[in-house]
C-alpha cells in the first residue's frame, strides 16, 4: 500500500488592493463610516474592572473636595436659618 502524498496549498500574495469596501456592512456609506471613525477615535475600550478603578480614583481625589463644599453649604444654610429666625 502506498501512502498518498498531500498537496500543499499555495495562496496568492496579497497586493493590498481593495476588492469591495466593507464600510457598507453597518449600513453606512464610506463617507459616513469615516465620520463615525473620526468621532470615536478617542473612545476608551476599558473593562468593567478598569472602569470601576477609574471611578474609585476619581472619588478618592474629588470626594474630600465635594464633602467640604457640601458641608460649607450646609453650615451657611444653618447660619441663615438661625440668624433670620
Amino acid at each position: 500500500m502506498s501512502k498518498r502524498k498531500r498537496t500543499k496549498t499555495v495562496y496568492a500574495e496579497d497586493k493590498g488592493d481593495t476588492i469591495y469596501s466593507m464600510a457598507g456592512l453597518y449600513g453606512r456609506t464610506p463617507e459616513e463610516q469615516e465620520e463615525y471613525d473620526r468621532k470615536n477615535k478617542n473612545r476608551i475600550d476599558a473593562t468593567a474592572r478598569e472602569i470601576w478603578a477609574m471611578l474609585s480614583a476619581a472619588f478618592t481625589v474629588y470626594g474630600p473636595l465635594l464633602l467640604i463644599i457640601a458641608v460649607s453649604f450646609g453650615l451657611a444654610g444653618l447660619l441663615m436659618y438661625l440668624l433670620l429666625k
